[in-house]
C-alpha cells in the first residue's frame, strides 16, 4: 500500500467516526445535539474535503 493510500485509508475511517458521532448527536438530542451538530458538521465537511483532494492527487500521480 502506497503512502497515499494509507491516509485515504485513514481519512475515510476518521469520516465514519465523525458521521456516527453525528448520528449519536442526533439520537441524543436536546441541548446535546444543539451544541455538537454545527461543529460535527463542519469536520465532517472539512475531512470530505481532505478525502477528496487526497484522491484527486492520487488519481492524478497514478495515470
Amino acid at each position: 500500500m502506497t503512502g497515499i493510500a494509507f491516509f485515504i485509508v485513514v481519512a475515510t475511517l476518521v469520516s465514519l467516526g465523525i458521521l456516527i458521532a453525528g448520528g449519536v448527536s442526533m439520537a441524543r438530542g436536546g441541548k446535546y445535539d444543539e451544541a455538537h451538530a454545527f461543529p460535527l458538521m463542519e469536520a465532517e465537511v472539512i475531512v470530505q474535503a481532505l478525502v477528496v483532494g487526497m484522491l484527486l492527487i492520487a488519481a492524478f500521480f497514478w495515470f
